[in-house]
């Protein structure tokens, strides 16, 4: 039997109690499930002394709706289902599933599927674990608002714009670099007839630059600055 059917069956009947007689039925109509998808389950419930023989809830069916009594139900059902080799090689519920369900596909003669679904479902017995919560699913985290942009506006940064001067030397060179830092001065009459423009410009040099490469630079500056 599958480990889910199993706890389908402990859920089920810890809220209802047994039918005076368990048929495909009743059966499929407290698990919910097909009549089709029960027909498996019966002859297990039969095996495993849980219903007998005409479909009758036996005693060990009763003590197997409540937890306290739960742990010696598997026991009684380990003890008359399985035989005395696979008790004593294979005790402990921590025991290699593989391990197990290799001794099912020796003993039983049946596929690895089968093995290791008997394997499983042996050691859950080993276990006798008390009925797990059924899982909630989990609620969705709210999403977050997005942040709203005013009509008009731009989302994206400005970039502040720079002016560089033109110069093939400075791309080819990582250390040379100019810098111009213009300061305007109080414009100053130079005539009568209007005022005049002073502009200051400093230019730094990287010491390792080349001569060429000097010259490369003032000839750049000639050029953009005073069209030569």
């Amino acid at each position: 039997m599958s480990l889910t059917a199993w706890a389908k069956l402990r859920r089920t009947y810890q809220k209802v109690a047994w039918p005076s007689k368990v048929t495909n039925n009743s059966l499929a109509s407290a698990l919910d499930w097909s009549e089709k998808a029960v027909q498996n389950i019966m002859p297990q419930l039969r095996n495993i002394g849980l219903i007998d023989v005409a479909g009758v809830p036996t005693d060990l069916a009763h003590d197997f709706r409540f937890e306290d009594s739960y742990p010696a139900v598997c026991e009684k059902i380990i003890a008359d289902t399985y035989p005395l080799e696979l008790r004593e090689v294979f005790s402990d519920p921590n025991s290699d599933p593989v391990k197990v369900a290799q001794w099912f596909m020796r003993h039983s003669k049946s596929g690895e599927a089968s093995a290791k679904a008997q394997a499983k479902f042996y050691l859950n017995l080993l276990a006798a674990e008390p009925l797990k919560d059924e899982e909630k699913p989990k609620p969705s985290a709210p999403r977050k608002p997005r942040a709203k942009v005013a009509p008009g506006s731009d989302a994206k940064p400005a970039k502040a714009s720079t002016t560089a001067i033109d110069s093939p030397v400075l791309s080819q060179t990582e250390h040379a670099s100019t810098e111009a830092h213009p300061t305007h001065a109080p414009a100053k009459p130079r005539h009568q007839d209007g005022p005049s423009l002073h502009i200051d410009m400093q230019v730094h040099i990287d010491p390792a630059a080349t001569p060429e490469q000097i010259d490369s630079i003032f000839a750049s500056m000639a050029k953009h600055l005073y069209g030569r």
